[in-house]
């Protein structure tokens, strides 16, 4: 499921620099965000990375935890993100403990021991060599800090009211086209459920983590029809060789507010997917 900076673009689908999909994922998330960034356990003073740090949304919530004298630092590889983030920055009142860099994942420029906690949201999705990005992130945290990484699982994905056995059609077929053509770049639906073992392959200790059932209920906000309805549309697009026109058809209509099935505005609307993050300790 898109949980990152896609959007929908025609047949192919998906665009790694859409900010305007960023920020209706975030707006939509936002409480449960900060309820995420709560259990992180942050202090005044801590050093913080924000690796894949995007357009600089969990920047903030990571540096409203660390201020008045700590520092957070957002790196990504994307110059769109990035200049988004560093543009936003000039308005935000915590600009001074905040920075923005665009860097490699795989060879951050900061010395050894440098971070209380590296934060990896959203982004090991995309990772084709996770081992060698946790090696980078271990290298750059200070002996005794932690490593959180917060991603998605989407075998879970509730709509209500569609009947289950269309929504489990719909589920299955873009599972199986993934498996059989996995897309370039690379894109794990699944990641979540992995997190754990992942910290534990690289030796980090204390690993811990927690699962969020995100739920939204009605009355949705605009941007939560449309990170919604992206959502669904991303599933029908992908799972198409395996979905009958009937199926297709039944699926997008209850996410057209043009059609008699559409279902955002209906008061019994239920939304629920899973997030987790995953804490390890240097």
């Amino acid at each position: 499921m898109l949980e990152t900076n896609q959007s929908l673009k025609g047949e192919k689908g998906l665009e790694l620099t859409n900010v305007e999909w960023l920020l209706d994922h975030h707006k939509t998330k936002l409480q449960e965000r900060g309820e995420t960034v709560d259990d992180l356990n942050l202090k005044p003073g801590d050093v913080v990375l924000d690796l894949g740090c995007g357009p600089g949304l969990w920047t903030h919530l990571l540096a409203e935890k660390v201020k008045p004298n700590g520092r957070v630092i957002g790196v990504d590889f994307s110059p769109d993100l990035i200049n988004y983030a560093v543009e936003n920055l000039k308005k935000d009142p915590l600009s001074n403990i905040i920075e923005f860099q665009k860097e490699n994942f795989h060879d951050v420029p900061f010395d050894n021991d440098t971070f209380d906690l590296v934060f990896f949201g959203n982004c090991f999705a995309y990772v084709t060599d996770y081992f060698k990005i946790m090696e980078e992130m271990r290298r750059v945290t200070k002996k005794g800090g932690r490593i959180a990484a917060k991603d998605f699982d989407g075998g879970l994905f509730i709509v209500h009211p569609i009947e289950p056995q269309l929504s489990l059609k719909i589920l299955a077929a873009a599972a199986q086209v993934l498996k059989e053509n996995p897309p370039e770049p690379l894109f794990d639906n699944f990641v979540g459920r992995k997190m754990q073992g992942l910290f534990l392959q690289a030796g980090l200790k204390d690993v811990s983590t927690t699962s969020y059932a995100i739920q939204k209920l009605s009355p949705l906000i605009p941007e939560a029809k449309r990170y919604i309805t992206g959502n669904a549309e991303w599933h029908a697009k992908i799972g198409t060789p395996y979905l009958s026109e009937e199926d297709l058809k039944q699926w997008r209509a209850h996410f057209d507010p043009n059609s008699d099935n559409y279902i955002l505005d209906l008061e019994e609307f239920y939304f629920c997917m899973l997030e987790v993050l995953t804490v390890g300790t240097v």
